[in-house]
């Protein structure tokens, strides 16, 4: 009896930590992935000169990752423009995942384009 307990525990210790690896795995896929198209969406809109921030539609409209700082300001300062489906509904899973994903990049994407929204006004001011 106690052998078959200790076989059962061992194939659910097993099982557990190879689901929990491929899920880790996934992850950094998403992650690596994410990493790329920021860095293409940055690349994008340095050569237009664009340096407006994505900010979420909705009745409190933020600048993802950058939530801290006034919003008029933000605005002003570097410009907007709104990340698609990004209101206050959420109407499946599916579509709360895929929200999390465009926060994300939203969010990545702001904290990298916001300093050289700031390096260009600064190099305008000086002009």
């Amino acid at each position: 009896m106690k052998v078959y307990f200790s076989l059962m525990l061992l194939g659910c210790l097993a099982v557990g930590c190879a689901d929990g690896y491929g899920k880790h795995r996934e992850e950094l896929s998403t992650e690596m992935k994410v990493q790329k198209d920021v860095s293409d969406a940055i690349e994008h809109a340095v050569e237009k000169n664009d340096f407006r921030l994505y900010a979420t539609t909705g009745r409190r409209p933020v600048f993802p990752g950058l939530e801290q700082l006034d919003f008029e300001e933000l605005k002003s300062l570097c410009g907007l423009k709104y990340l698609p489906s990004s209101g206050d509904v959420i109407k499946s899973e599916q579509a709360k995942q895929q929200r999390l994903k465009q926060y994300e990049f939203a969010k990545s994407y702001n904290l990298k384009i916001y300093a050289r929204c700031r390096k260009n006004a600064n190099a305008q001011r000086e002009e």
